[in-house]
């Protein structure tokens, strides 16, 4: 076969195939993983070891990842009621690895798109297992996160409970997007404690009693109590250890029960919708079965119960060398703005310089017939490079058949390749057969994950689909970019390869096009990089309308570097093949650098420069970023979708936090301008946990139908640091106790040596807020860019359909209180804190809120929480009517001259005077937009009292009301023996004068 599809083979294919396109299309939808659930058995699940872990006991890890899945799919079986299990697992282990039986040689999974990572610990989770949640209710997570230590020693894992559970528990949380039902100390959104018919309860989900002890962590004794009735800081929840709950889950670690096996909400295990756990929170109620069944793995009867049951197989393999098909557009429309030349230029450079040494590449063109340029060829040296890069060609005319480039990569190039990648580049629309859909189950097959490029406006609207569909990832490319877009397609393709002993980070880019005889600018190199420091100056290969040939630029004087010191640093070299200058520093100095470069000040001259560096010491993780987009390459209605823009910025394992990350968003269309988005890692809006270093902000802002090219720059603030990780308190032993905790009614035995196991356990982490530690390293200056790809909008608003995002941090606290006579009601001063939301969600400003408050938290649902359209932040109103149209017992808080219209993402701190009718009163709040559109109901904030311990601490007035009139008191005694003194002594002087 000479490369060339043939058309004739496709008149046979066609309904067969169209059926299979739709089932493995179908698959691909199902969500970021490429795991499947098939006949109750999930297939394609891969475990990934990273590459920082040694190998030195490699073969004892993969053992325990084995027993560990093994005995996870025995839970995961009982748990869904025998819908579900492991089937097949591959682990992938780093390439270096050498002790370890591989079953496979090499395996086309990697570990950054790995279900389960193995990796070095994060020192805010320490080596507690988790699962990284960046949406809502219902989406998948990013990953399951295991550290060597967890699976392999068994002090470090026995605080956790049965690794099999533990590794259940997570998998609910990444696949079916459900959360804890616990509490977290000292969180502010989700309590250990809440108060239920006057008794503090721990913050779990059971189907029956758990009953134990509040006791001290650090004193082991009994719990202090505070003003409002709640347990003070210190004080934990200590289970008996005999338990007959069977559920949930999700509550495990505070239940300590061998017999939890099942998800609050299955039958005849009720669900516990009334604690503030967190996935009461982000699923407004429902129960954790009632979310998993709504998944598509089991939605519509999918996957119904089974008897059978098999124990996972495994694949032991390394990560192969990636195999690349270039597919590349050369129908006519890419002589339009000189996109084949720009193609060219891109290409080669790519080849010359990126691609990693043992990769194999082909190049594969096409327009109205697919022809093989060049079959596979292994890059080994400088004359491999070259010749690759030399089949890059600039003629371009004829129609348009992507599917004829496809299907040759897929069943001749690609076929039995391990690691197969295809990176498909087009301008135009098909209007050749074979199209994208006739050849699509021929690719998905083929297990290529396709990357595909929109060159310009007119690219075909089948791209997205392609790349969803095998796993891979989108780019769109504007006909006035001068190669930065293009270069960040091709980038984008290597994270498909084995990790690289060093990556470059990319520090710095900029495009100077503005005429004048010099460009320069200033970037900053920070202390984890700087060795081979390279400037990367493309001549901005320009064409002359004319004579449609390269020419150079009019470069003056050849790049400079300068360095902090004031040191120049010159011998750049010009590369011919890439057009490229590159200057190379061995190792930069950290601190603010400048380059410059001299020009002839002719207008059509632009210069692209990137700034790219190795890290600076081996042993010092460098500062990376990466941006990626909620709905990837899924098809997005911008009149019902809600799309996150997503920057994650780490050392390492280290999230760094309070840094400055924007989202610059190119629209669909030339002549529109930058939009610029502040990501913000707050916990609030688009945000889910505050402090871990993943920055979010919702994208509201769409012009029209289209590609939206999404980039990140990440830049210290000057307030970034890096997370050091959170510590643990000294535990004191017992002392005399001398009075108990409060306890439940049934009494059991709790010897010291069992409290001291469960609080010997880390405080489980992370609820709403990580804090940051006070001795958390500053970053210093620094700054970063990445490519978050593309995302096409098939449908936008045309009115504001953006109700302003949910508020989550609401909070009151108690300042000060007035009793009448000792009793109800209270006049008191309560402070009340929030986040604003915008306009648009998270983006601009509120028009007004309603916060009400209730005795009854079914008061504040959802559905009976409807604000009036004449309401407004001053509102003060005090009754509603129910569906009964009876009324009702809330009222709204008055916030009339408050200062409440701010910018979204603003936090508020109001101080507020209100009649308490209750010890226990709620408090929720709504926020409306400037065409009345309303927020979801925020989280509810109690408020207690306790009026016998307040009535005791303060006498029946605030304590400093008591001091006041005991020093009033005791200074009109002073005066009055005063008087009486000076009054004796002046009879006492007359009566001497008589």
């Amino acid at each position: 076969m000479d490369g060339r599809w043939k058309k004739a083979r496709w008149r046979w294919r066609t309904p067969a195939v169209m059926v299979a396109v739709s089932l493995w299309a179908w698959v691909g939808v199902l969500g970021e993983t490429r795991a499947r659930l098939v006949d109750n058995g999930y297939e394609g699940v891969v475990v990934g070891v990273s590459q920082a872990v040694e190998d030195e006991h490699g073969a004892e890890l993969v053992e325990a990842l084995k027993h560990t899945l093994t005995e996870a799919s025995r839970r995961l079986f009982v748990a869904t009621d025998r819908r579900a299990y492991f089937r097949t697992v591959t682990i992938v282990v780093p390439r270096e690895w050498t002790k370890v039986n591989l079953t496979h040689h090499e395996g086309s999974e990697n570990f950054e798109d790995s279900d389960i990572k193995v990796d070095e610990m994060n020192p805010v989770y320490r080596h507690q297992p988790y699962t990284q949640q960046n949406l809502g209710c219902g989406a998948p997570g990013q990953h399951i996160h295991l550290t060597p230590t967890y699976l392999l020693n068994d002090s470090a894992a026995r605080g956790w409970g049965s690794r099999g559970k533990v590794l259940l528990q997570e998998w609910a949380k990444y696949r079916w997007g459900v959360f804890d039902e616990l509490g977290y100390a000292e969180d502010p959104a989700f309590p250990l404690f809440y108060i239920s018919h006057r008794r503090n309860r721990p913050s779990l989900c059971s189907d029956r009693e758990v009953t134990g002890r509040l006791i001290d962590k650090l004193h082991l004794s009994a719990c202090r109590m505070l003003p409002s009735g709640e347990p003070d800081a210190n004080c934990r929840f200590i289970p008996y250890p005999h338990q007959t709950a069977t559920s949930s889950l999700l509550s495990d670690l505070a239940i300590r029960s061998k017999e939890v096996k099942h998800f609050c909400g299955t039958e005849g295990r009720p669900h516990n919708s009334a604690a503030p756990t967190k996935h009461n929170f982000h699923c407004r109620g429902r129960s954790a079965w009632d979310v998993i069944l709504s998944h598509s793995d089991f939605e519509d009867g999918a996957n119904p119960p089974s008897d059978h049951f098999e124990n996972p197989t495994f694949r032991v393999v390394q990560q192969a060398d990636a195999t690349y098909a270039l597919v590349l557009d050369y129908s006519g429309s890419m002589n339009n703005h000189y996109r084949v030349h720009k193609l060219r230029r891109i290409a080669r450079r790519w080849l010359l310089y990126e691609v990693a040494t043992g990769s194999y590449v082909s190049i594969i063109n096409f327009n109205k017939n697919a022809r093989l340029v060049r079959s596979l060829t292994r890059v080994t040296d400088k004359a491999s490079r070259k010749l690759l890069a030399n089949s890059i060609e600039t003629k371009a005319d004829g129609g348009t058949s992507i599917g004829s480039g496809l299907y040759v990569a897929a069943r001749q190039v690609l076929r039995d390749s391990a690691n197969p990648v295809i990176l498909l580049i087009t301008d135009g629309e098909e209007n050749e057969n074979p199209r994208i859909d006739h050849v699509l189950f021929d690719v998905v097959k083929s297990g290529a994950r396709v990357v595909t490029v929109a060159f310009g406006e007119e690219a075909d609207l089948q791209l997205e689909k392609v790349a969803r569909s095998t796993g891979g990832k989108t780019f769109t490319v504007i006909d006035i970019d001068e190669g930065q877009m293009l270069e960040d397609a091709f980038v984008g393709a290597l994270t498909f390869q084995p990790p690289q002993p060093d990556t470059p980070i990319t520090i710095f880019e900029t495009v100077y096009k503005d005429g004048g005889r010099e460009a320069s600018s200033t970037f900053h190199v920070d202390f984890t990089v700087g060795r081979n420091l390279t400037l990367r100056l493309e001549t901005g290969a320009q064409v002359s309308s004319s004579s449609p040939r390269l020419t150079n630029p009019q470069i003056t004087s050849a790049p400079v570097l300068i360095g902090p010191d004031g040191t120049v640093y010159r011998n750049a070299r010009f590369d011919p093949d890439s057009s490229t200058w590159l200057l190379v520093v061995p190792l930069a100095e950290a601190g603010l650098w400048q380059w410059k470069v001299g020009l002839s000040g002719e207008r059509s001259t632009s210069v692209r420069v990137r700034i790219v560096s190795l890290q600076r010491d081996p042993s010092v993780q460098p500062i990376t970023t990466k941006a990626w987009i909620s709905h990837g390459a899924k098809d997005v209605n911008a009149t019902v979708d809600r799309v996150v823009i997503f920057a994650k910025v780490m050392q390492g394992n280290s999230p760094v936090v309070n840094a400055d990350v924007r989202a610059f968003i190119t629209p669909p269309h030339e002549h529109e301008p930058t939009q610029v988005y502040t990501l913000r890692d707050n916990g609030q809006g688009a945000d889910i946990t505050a402090g871990d270093g993943v920055y979010s902000h919702y994208m509201t802002h769409f012009t029209s139908p289209g590609r939206y090219i999404v980039r990140a720059q990440v830049t210290d603030g000057g307030t970034a640091v890096i997370h050091s990780g959170t510590s643990q308190p000294v535990r004191r032993r017992r002392r005399e106790v001398e009075e108990k905790g409060e306890e439940e009614e049934e009494e059991q035995d709790m010897d010291e040596d069992y409290i001291h196991t469960i609080l010997g356990v880390p405080e489980r982490c992370c609820g709403s807020v990580i804090p940051v530690p006070r001795d958390s390293t500053p970053t210093g200056n620094f700054q970063r860019t990445y490519s978050g790809g593309s995302l096409k909008v098939t449908n936008v608003p045309e009115t504001d359909v953006l109700a302003p995002s949910r508020v989550r941090d609401l909070s009151v606290a108690l300042v000060g209180v007035g009793w009448g006579r000792g009793s109800l009601p209270i006049h008191a001063s309560v402070r009340i804190r929030w986040t604003a939301p915008g306009d648009d969600l998270d983006s601009g400003i509120v028009s007004g809120y309603e916060l009400r408050m209730s005795t009854d938290v079914r008061n504040l649902e959802e559905e009976n929480f409807i604000v009036n359209s004449s309401s407004s932040s001053s509102s003060s109103s005090s009754s509603s009517y129910n569906n009964n149209n009876s009324m009702t017992g809330w009222s709204v808080v008055d916030l009339s001259g408050l200062p409440v219209e701010v910018e979204g993402g603003t936090h508020l701190l109001l101080n507020v005077s209100l009649t308490l009718n209750s010890h226990k009163t709620y408090f929720a709040l709504r926020a409306w937009d400037d065409v009345g559109s309303v927020s979801e109901v925020s989280n509810l904030a109690p408020l207690y009292l306790d009026p016998a311990r307040v009535r005791t601490s303060t006498g029946g007035m605030g304590a400093w009301v008591v001091v006041v009139v005991v020093v009033v008191v005791l200074c009109l005694l002073v005066v009055v023996a005063m008087l009486c003194l000076a009054r004796r002594r002046t009879r006492t002087a007359a009566q001497k004068l008589i």
